[in-house]
């Protein structure tokens, strides 16, 4: 039977919460494609479906809001739907959780389907595209407005484990928030800030291209804006020897401070 909207219980690993027992962005992000992922399962289109057709649907952009922020063990109600299906090869696909009925993170993933071999747009089976109807439910997350205030600029280099790579041989899309926000930690540091207090308003990256295990990455961070008077607008700009992997904005504030101190860390 085909449905059009999934909802099913989740709950966050206790490795996806920080030393000040709030969960990590790029987790709520893991959380989110396990939605996606589960959803596609329930439909019928396990990954083993996909890899033995030589097809997958990777992210090729995709924004997250957070709303609130939950303690370790609390159920997360997850709802997916898809969107829109362009020509079977595009697809943007929701993701809302919540917890006790309030909004915890609110996501919009774009996916494009391509072959497995070579990473290029193949247009998706007929019996692909029924499994997934496109509807109507909310709007699709946007990142919020915000007032241009640039800053300084930093960097940080490192090489991409042989560990960390996903099933299909390079990061995984959520572990690009992981290294933003090391650089935006790593320069808390620096101004005098716990960088346990980082707290995620909203992110976006659209992804340029893979990033291969062994590979040298380098993450250029500076400040773009500000959003009130207690958020940094961060971009951020990914980058191999191959050359750019993605494009990144982080809105960050802090959980117990005011966030002039992080807007300030940029000067």
């Amino acid at each position: 039977m085909t449905e059009s909207v999934w909802e099913f219980p989740l709950r966050l690993p206790r490795n996806a919460f920080s030393a000040r027992e709030a969960p990590r962005a790029g987790d709520i992000w893991r959380l989110c494609q396990d939605t996606a992922t589960l959803a596609s399962i329930r439909a019928g289109w396990p990954p083993a479906r996909f890899r033995a057709e030589g097809v997958f649907f990777i992210v090729y952009r995709m924004v997250v809001v957070h709303a609130a922020e939950i303690p370790y063990g609390e159920v997360l109600d997850a709802t997916t739907w898809v969107s829109r299906l362009r020509r079977r090869t595009l697809s943007t696909r929701e993701v809302r959780l919540r917890a006790a009925g309030e909004l915890v993170a609110a996501a919009t993933q774009d996916w494009v389907h391509v072959d497995s071999q070579t990473f290029k747009p193949k247009q998706g089976s007929a019996e692909t595209a029924a499994a997934f109807p496109a509807i109507e439910v909310e709007p699709s997350v946007k990142m919020p407005e915000f007032e241009e205030h640039p800053g300084r600029h930093g960097m940080f280099q490192f090489q991409m484990w042989q560990t960390w790579a996903d099933p299909l041989a390079h990061a995984n899309h959520p572990a690009y928030i992981d290294w933003c926000d090391e650089a935006t930690t790593r320069r808390m540091v620096e101004a005098g800030i716990e960088p346990s207090l980082l707290r995620p308003v909203a992110e976006q990256v659209t992804f340029r291209d893979s990033v291969l295990p062994g590979e040298q990455v380098t993450v250029h961070t500076e400040r773009a804006g500000v959003l009130g008077r207690n958020a940094v607008v961060l971009k951020h700009r990914l980058e191999t020897n191959r050359g750019p992997a993605a494009e990144a904005t982080s809105i960050r504030s802090l959980a117990a401070e005011a966030g002039e101190l992080l807007i300030a860390a940029w000067d």
